[in-house]
């Protein structure tokens, strides 16, 4: 369990009483949880979130450790649309040779996992999830190429920042449509 709270006085009240209540361990300040890494900048008052180690698992699950580097989440010309879907035997067969096994579902399940600490895919990952019922190739490219854009930058944090009360400061914003 994780254990935020406004000063260090409420945590220390919190964990006291948990551990009067219940058999706890205090693993101290928080290096991971759910496969995410969170690393602190305390004089700048920083929260980093990062999925580096899950991402590259994900990448070399499905076997794209040489893909290629890529630079956006989603290009236009995927143009995802319902006529894409497999329809006929011949169609889903093609598609099945084409995926070599990969599971969909399992892939869009790995970047629907992502999305917490990478918001800048959350539009292509929505939209290859709308056809996670029947997939075509079309989708299946798009799917992978998000992936391939998550190999290009693993680096990336998701940061948190303490602000004053009150204060909203949009730092940084994506429109990936």
């Amino acid at each position: 369990m994780a254990v935020v709270g406004p000063d260090r006085c409420h945590i220390v009240s919190f964990k006291s009483f948990l551990g009067n209540n219940f058999e706890i361990t205090d693993l101290d300040k928080l290096k991971h949880m759910l496969g995410v890494l969170v690393t602190r900048d305390c004089l700048k008052h920083l929260i980093y979130l990062n999925q580096t180690a899950y991402i590259q698992r994900t990448i070399a699950c499905f076997g794209l450790e040489n893909s290629t580097l890529v630079s956006i989440p989603f290009i236009v010309k995927h143009d995802l649309t319902l006529s894409q879907l497999p329809t006929t035997e011949a169609e889903k067969c093609a598609y099945k040779d084409y995926s070599s096994n990969l599971h969909y579902l399992s892939l869009v399940g790995s970047l629907l996992f992502v999305i917490q600490t990478r918001p800048d895919i959350q539009f292509a990952v929505g939209l290859v999830t709308q056809f996670s019922n029947n997939p075509g190739i079309a989708h299946l490219e798009a799917a992978k190429h998000i992936l391939c854009y998550l190999k290009s930058t693993t680096n990336y944090n998701l940061v948190l920042e303490k602000r004053e009360e009150g204060k909203f400061n949009l730092v940084r914003w994506s429109n990936s449509n």
